[in-house]
């Protein structure tokens, strides 16, 4: 296995944990009478993304990463979800994607350049680069914002379903 055989591996676990997640939610939030639009628009602050958005740039994170390590197009997705069902789909979606990108299409030089255009600006890194201070970061970044904003609206997660099975 290597590093970024590893990173795929991690991509997958941690959005199947992600959608439990947020079935457990959609469960939580019919028992409590709460309209899951609601919580799919929830942010914990006013600059950042809602719930839905969250989610979607979680699965964009993780195929793209996916693909500029094996040197492919990443499937493109609209961000047309509303409900959450039709967000579990999106990283079902994802997660078959990243399954059918075989590990030997990730092998290579960790000095190989992979390159991130943002908004303003590209991103040069090498590939090692890439998935410790980018790739990485930013899933866990937004997954942990999707994780953060159903613990504020009061959803009874924990750790456990953070991390899912550990074995």
């Amino acid at each position: 296995m290597s590093l970024y055989s590893e990173t795929k591996a991690q991509f997958i676990h941690g959005l199947h944990n992600l959608s439990a997640i947020l079935e457990k939610s959609a469960a939580w939030s019919k028992e409590h009478g709460n309209g899951e639009t609601a919580l799919l628009e929830m942010k914990l602050a006013d600059d950042m993304f809602p719930l839905a958005r969250q989610v979607q740039v979680t699965c964009d994170m993780a195929k793209r990463a996916v693909a500029r390590l094996a040197g492919v197009e990443a499937p493109v997705m609209e961000d047309t979800e509303t409900t959450v069902d039709q967000l579990r789909a999106r990283i079902a979606t994802t997660i078959a994607w990243m399954e059918s990108v075989q590990d030997v299409q990730l092998e290579g030089d960790d000095e190989r350049p992979i390159l991130v255009k943002a908004r303003e600006h590209e991103l040069h890194f090498t590939a090692q680069s890439f998935v410790f201070k980018f790739a990485v970061p930013n899933f866990y970044f937004h997954f942990t914002t999707a994780y953060d904003i159903l613990r504020h609206a009061g959803v009874p997660l924990g750790k456990r379903d953070f991390l899912g099975k550990i074995n």
